[in-house]
């Protein structure tokens, strides 16, 4: 009799044990996580170790007490852990999904910031063209075209912003006709390479200066009366020097305005602006 008593408790202690938490989840509820990568903690504690991460969205069950911030979670059955009320929502619901970025978003955000990307496109410079002719300087603004590049490894390669220019004019400056009362004709070439310092002034606009040296050619074919005749002969003059500049430069997508003002160094001094329109590349 005493042994039927024994194996009853027994029976009945692990039945206990089988059914328990069976019992306890029957005052559980359904609950949704609200935070991507909520952790699950070993016990009900900041400080205890995580045992699980739960994805956003996920249902699972919970308790309806709290101990403490936490509620105690299924993570499956068999497993349980406590889980912070921040992350998770008694209740199911349907989150919305994150809106995603647009692909302009996107490759706006993987494109390199303004002052580290190339450009290289038309340019239109008005110089005031001073050269010491006919006995005196003589100065006239003609209009120059031509190429510009500008950026980061366009001829050196590493962190060395720089810049070029070659430029032409096609013409002889009317001082050459005023002087001799005759036609005159040619044209004059303008090189420069300048190493320069950008200062950044928003996402899509710089502001730089720089100097470096410049190259210069002119061929002019002049007409001279010499009494009943007129003579005929090439002026030739090459130089080199050194430039200055300073401007603003704003993006629009691929694109760029660049505006700056130059002074040139050489025989003669001048100065010049320019406007350039440039493509990345």
């Amino acid at each position: 009799m005493y042994g039927l008593c024994a194996l009853s408790k027994s029976l009945a202690a692990l039945t206990l044990l089988l059914f328990l938490p069976l019992f306890s989840w029957a005052q559980a509820q359904q609950a949704t996580v609200i935070l991507d990568g909520a952790l699950v903690y070993q016990d009900a504690d900041f400080d205890a170790p995580v045992i699980a991460t739960l994805k956003r969205g996920a249902v699972h069950s919970i308790s309806k007490g709290k101990k403490g911030p936490f509620y105690k979670i299924r993570i499956k059955p068999g497993s349980v852990g406590w889980i912070s009320d921040t992350d998770i929502k008694p209740g199911v619901y349907k989150l919305e999904t994150p809106k995603e970025e647009s692909r302009a978003e996107k490759k706006d955000e993987k494109r390199k910031p303004f002052f580290a990307t190339r450009y290289r496109g038309p340019a239109l410079d008005f110089i005031n063209y001073t050269e010491d002719t006919l006995g005196q300087e003589r100065s006239e603004f003609l209009p120059f075209y031509g190429v510009k590049f500008a950026g980061f490894n366009t001829i050196f390669t590493g962190e060395i912003y720089t810049e070029g220019n070659i430029l032409f004019h096609v013409g002889a400056p009317k001082y050459y006709s005023d002087y001799t009362g005759k036609g005159s004709d040619g044209f004059v070439f303008l090189a420069d390479f300048l190493f320069q310092t950008v200062l950044p002034q928003g996402k899509n606009a710089i502001f730089f200066y720089g100097f470096g040296p410049m190259f210069k050619y002119s061929h002019f074919t002049l007409e001279v009366p010499n009494g009943t005749k007129t003579l005929s002969y090439s002026a030739d003059d090459m130089s080199l020097g050194a430039v200055f500049d300073l401007g603003l430069s704003w993006r629009l997508g691929r694109y760029s305005i660049r505006t700056d003002a130059k002074y040139y160094w050489e025989r003669t001094k001048y100065y010049g602006f320019g406007l350039n329109f440039g493509w990345e590349f």
